[in-house]
């Protein structure tokens, strides 16, 4: 009976050692674009596909993106979020962290773009999140290539009081065909980081700039851009409606009645002429011209010879 009762509890301690059974290759995984921890700029590139591995200190995505160039290989993004904690506890594979030195860039563009010579840019630039590097290479006259780096930590002097650990860490590869350096580049003016670690302590962005001293303060105002003190917003332009054009009407032209050919005109006398007969002829119009007909007048016809004189 004793012997059970000292079984018993050893039972139950080899049983609580016992984990959950794994499947080999669990902590790489094919997830949704839903689920990306990076985001390209709207109306940039689409996301093809999202590869995503768990370390035991961290998270690693790699984000295809949409290519439409001849280089081979494909447009990605690959994030890496340093001070998560792994579901799977005894897991020792650790993501390493990957100081920035110029040989370390110049080895990830060998062997992301291997053969295309990348010139790197001497400007200082800085998005959101802070400073970042890029450089350009063209593997053909109407081909243009970007690899650009990125590293967000809290610098050791701003960290607070047991907080501000974590680190993330950004590699951009892009190709694309007829793109200008200002194109591609605006992927990394514009993208954006969604996703973040659950922890309080876990901060790589560093504590928030101050706040404008012109705030909440009188004599200070503050106008929307590319406006000054008495301005008035642009009155709105009249918009010319289009009217169908009118077609000027033509008047219409009378007739002229027209002789017909081969008619002959008929003149016939007045009856004045019967009481004129005591004018002498040499008052009297000449006859028209030859080939008209003449009607003599009522009163020639029986005329006595006085007056035949007088009619035609």
């Amino acid at each position: 009976m004793r012997s059970a009762f000292l079984i018993a509890p050893l039972l139950m301690m080899l049983s609580a050692c016992a984990g959950e059974p794994t499947r080999m290759g669990a902590s790489t995984k094919l997830v949704e674009a839903e689920e990306a921890i990076l985001m390209p700029p709207p109306g940039s590139f689409s996301v093809a596909g999202i590869t995503q591995k768990r370390f035991s200190n961290g998270l690693q995505q790699e984000i295809f993106l949409s290519t439409t160039s001849a280089v081979p290989g494909q447009n990605v993004v690959q994030m890496r979020l340093y001070g998560t904690r792994n579901d799977l506890r005894y897991r020792d594979d650790h993501l390493r962290f990957r100081t920035v030195t110029e040989a370390g860039i110049d080895a990830e563009m060998r062997g992301t773009l291997p053969g295309i010579p990348m010139k790197r840019s001497p400007y200082l630039v800085q998005n959101d999140y802070g400073a970042f590097g890029y450089a350009f290479g063209r593997p053909s006259p109407t081909e243009l290539c970007m690899y650009a780096w990125q590293q967000l930590r809290t610098p050791e002097g701003e960290k607070p009081p047991f907080a501000g650990f974590g680190a993330v860490q950004i590699r951009v590869r892009i190709c694309e065909t007829g793109a200008s350096e200002r194109k591609l580049l605006a992927f990394m003016y514009g993208y954006s980081i969604i996703g973040a670690v659950d922890d309080m302590r876990w901060n790589p962005y560093g504590p928030p700039g101050p706040v404008s001293d012109r705030l909440g303060h009188s004599g200070n105002p503050i106008y929307p851009p590319e406006m000054t003190a008495g301005a008035e917003p642009d009155a709105a332009r009249p918009v010319a409606v289009a009217r169908p054009a009118r077609r000027a009407v033509q008047p219409v032209a009378e007739p002229v009645p027209t002789a017909l050919p081969g008619a002959e005109r008929v003149v016939v006398p007045s009856p004045v002429r019967a009481s004129s007969a005591a004018q002498p002829a040499a008052n009297v119009a000449p006859a028209s011209s030859a080939g008209g007909t003449i009607v003599p007048s009522p009163a020639c016809v029986g005329a006595n010879a006085a007056t035949a004189a007088a009619c035609p």
